[in-house]
C-alpha cells in the first residue's frame, strides 16, 4: 500500500537570495524528505536503481513501484538524469533498460505521470511508444504495453 503525504516545508524568507543560495536552501529542506521517501520505497518492495556508465559515473536513477490495482503492471514514479548528462540519450537508454527488466519480471504494462509542461520528458515518452490515457490539466497519465513491443 502506498501512502500519500502532503509535503509541507516552511522556509523563512528574510531577504532576497541569489540563485545559488536559493538552490542550496531548497536542497537542504528537501533532501531529508527525499531520503525518507526512498528509504520507505525500499521497505515497500519498490525498485530503485541507479544508472551507472561503464566508467562508474552515475548518470541518473529510476524509481518504480508495483501497481496497486493491476498485478502485471508497474508505475514509474521517478526517472531522473543528472543535469550534466541530459540531452545525451541517457534517459532513453534508462527507459529502455527498465522496460526490458520489467518484461523479464513478467510485467505487461508500465504507467507513469508527467507534467504537461515537461516537454523534453513528453518527447522522450512519445518516442518510446507511450500513449496518453488521461490528462488532469497539469499532469498527463501515460501507458505503454510492454509485452507487445518486446
Amino acid at each position: 500500500m502506498v501512502r500519500k503525504r502532503l509535503l509541507t516545508t516552511r522556509i523563512r524568507v528574510s531577504a532576497p537570495h541569489t540563485r545559488s543560495e536559493a538552490l542550496d536552501r531548497a536542497h537542504a529542506a528537501l533532501m531529508p524528505v527525499l531520503e525518507g521517501e526512498l528509504a520507505e520505497a525500499g521497505e515497500q518492495d519498490h525498485g530503485v536503481w541507479s544508472a551507472i556508465r561503464a566508467d562508474g559515473v552515475a548518470v541518473g536513477w529510476l524509481w518504480v513501484r508495483p501497481s496497486d490495482t493491476r498485478s502485471r503492471s508497474a508505475f514509474l514514479y521517478q526517472i531522473t538524469v543528472a543535469e550534466s548528462f541530459r540531452g545525451m540519450g541517457y534517459g532513453r537508454a534508462m527507459l529502455a533498460a527498465l522496460e526490458e527488466r520489467l518484461v523479464r519480471d513478467g510485467i505487461d504494462e508500465l504507467l507513469l505521470n508527467v507534467n504537461v509542461g515537461n516537454l523534453p520528458a513528453r518527447r522522450l515518452y512519445a518516442a518510446a511508444g507511450y500513449e496518453q490515457v488521461d490528462e488532469t490539466g497539469r499532469v498527463c497519465r501515460l501507458r505503454k504495453r510492454l509485452q507487445e513491443t518486446s
